[in-house]
């Protein structure tokens, strides 16, 4: 098959460059995870020297030119430091469901000691009915006051004991485990548990755990506690809806932000100054406290992003190809690469054979590129149909070197189609020197000023 030749080339550049893309964005999870882990208190040094390790180890595959293998790693690393990132923050939200159901068991233990120290007319010190009654005291503080409370207990019920009543209960008691204070505010407290409640919390830990601020919402909190337990579903509904608005918004901003993030780290890399003037938005968002125009800064990076890669990838196909033909003996001069661009199509000439070449079209819109044998000289002259085939064959061996050069720098070559030797006439074109020199001769034509004497 040496006839005409359709084909997609991917460069050694080309696949760094991609590597290097899903490194950045590797980096930019790293970062996120990192940040909410400390934020969260989720997170220890071990575990991040462990992620920093693999990471290090990511980039020595790219050292090591294991391009597939590397591509795979970190489409891994990155899923998971995402799914581990959240499984974090639900732990945030259960240990906010697990602290508050203490303090509100707390709280009533604290206030049914109070009663009974009350109904047993109870001599109660200041300081202890004090923290006792405290609505806003916290779990430590009120633990030990009932410590103290509870140690009232005992010499008031003795009083009113018998020495009959005590020995039974020492014998019924014998063996038996004293239960601790946690234990017994625990059974003072079943009662307290509010499914209602209990969703609030999750939702505020939730929160939390994404990094915003539960404190508008504390006033409606305290409300919903103050109200009877058989009253709370009722009314806890709008609450939840909020929270759970609160709580999507959230998760939406900071996926938001973590695409930004990546974008700025692709961006970071090129050298434009569209590229230099998007990152430098992005980061004023980032900054922002109302970022109202990120979705729209995500799509203009990715459309920037596509753009610059492509060119370059195009750039460095058309340097591969060039540089490869220059090898097998065609003429490549400087400029021939932007002429290619700017025609969409070029020719280079053998250089042993001068009557025959190849013509080179596509490459600037898609990555599919065009390749065929050429006879260069004028279309009336008669042509030696033997030898035109004799050249095509030729360039069939010499195409299976190109594609065996590409290889060797660490690229491919992958064929679309190609057609056999003679299925379509030997296509004749002008000699490309004599184009090239007319093209010249008109530019500079062109630029002299019209009243400039010549």
């Amino acid at each position: 098959m040496s006839g005409p030749k359709a084909f997609r080339i991917v460069t050694r550049a080309e696949i760094i460059a991609i590597c290097r893309r899903n490194l950045a964005r590797l980096d930019c999870a790293i970062e996120s995870w990192t940040s909410a882990g400390r934020r969260n208190g989720t997170i220890e040094q071990k575990e991040i020297e462990n992620v920093t390790a693999r990471r290090d180890a990511l980039h020595r595959l790219l050292e090591a030119d294991r391009f597939t293998e590397l591509q795979k790693q970190v489409a891994a690393e990155i899923a998971f430091l995402q799914a581990d990132s959240e499984r974090r923050v639900e732990r945030v939200a259960e240990m906010e469901v697990r602290s508050k159901r203490g303090l509100r068991r707390s709280k009533a233990a604290a206030e049914a000691l109070l009663q009974r120290l009350q109904a047993l007319k109870v001599e109660i010190p200041t300081d202890i009915r004090s923290e006792l009654s405290d609505s806003n005291g916290s779990s430590e503080r009120l633990e030990a006051a009932m410590a103290k409370a509870l140690l009232l207990l005992p010499s008031q019920a003795a009083q009113k004991a018998t020495d009959r009543q005590r020995e039974l209960a020492t014998r019924l008691g014998a063996g038996e485990r004293r239960a601790t204070l946690q234990e017994w505010i625990a059974r003072q407290a079943q009662e307290m548990e509010d499914p209602a409640l209990g969703r609030v919390d999750t939702l505020l830990g939730e929160l939390r755990g994404l990094g915003i601020d539960p404190s508008p919402f504390s006033d409606r909190v305290a409300l919903l506690e103050a109200e009877p337990s058989a009253r709370r579903s009722l009314i806890a509904d709008s609450l939840l809806l909020d929270l759970a608005a609160a709580v999507k918004d959230g998760r939406a901003s900071a996926r938001l932000a973590d695409e930004l993030r990546a974008r700025r780290a692709e961006l970071s890399g090129m050298k434009s100054a569209e590229a230099t003037s998007l990152v430098s938005e992005i980061e004023d968002a980032l900054a922002s406290p109302l970022p109202s125009n990120r979705q729209e800064l995500v799509k203009r990076a990715d459309v920037l992003i596509e753009e610059e890669f492509k060119a370059m990838a195009a750039a460095e196909r058309r340097r591969a190809v060039l540089e490869g033909l220059a090898s097998l003996g065609y003429e490549v001069s400087e400029g021939m690469a932007t002429a290619w661009v700017q025609n969409g199509r070029i020719v280079l000439r053998k250089a042993a054979n001068p009557g025959y070449g190849v013509e080179l079209l596509g490459g600037s819109r898609s990555d599919l590129l065009q390749v065929r044998a050429v006879g260069i000289g004028s279309s009336a002259e008669a042509r030696d149909a033997n030898r035109d085939h004799d050249m095509e064959t030729i360039w069939c061996g010499e195409f299976d070197r190109l594609k065996a050069l590409v290889a060797k720098a660490g690229g491919n070559v992958t064929m679309e189609f190609a057609r056999p030797v003679g299925q379509f006439p030997l296509k004749i074109v002008s000699d490309p020197g004599a184009s090239q020199e007319a093209e010249v001769a008109e530019r500079s034509y062109r630029s002299v000023p019209a009243n400039r004497p010549t």
